[in-house]
């Protein structure tokens, strides 16, 4: 994983000549584009953790079938 990141860093920051009108506002539209896409994956990441987390919390908490048995006949 981090050798295909590496390898896309540097083909994205290589330089090389352009055989068309470049606008200079193009880099940091692939900036802007390259941070969005990451924080919307963080977020992604982050909700479905949180996610996972209480399912397990949940879980956890009604605690094993012998446990409610014995709360039940007290």
């Amino acid at each position: 994983m981090f050798i295909l990141l590496l390898a896309s860093a540097v083909f994205l920051l290589a330089e090389r000549s352009a055989h068309a009108y470049v606008d200079p506002g193009t880099g940091s539209l692939l900036y802007q584009a390259a941070l969005t896409l990451l924080l919307g994956f963080g977020l992604a990441v982050r909700r479905i953790r949180g996610s996972v987390a209480g399912l397990v919390r949940r879980l956890a908490s009604r605690g094993t079938a012998s446990e409610r048995i014995t709360t039940e006949r007290d």
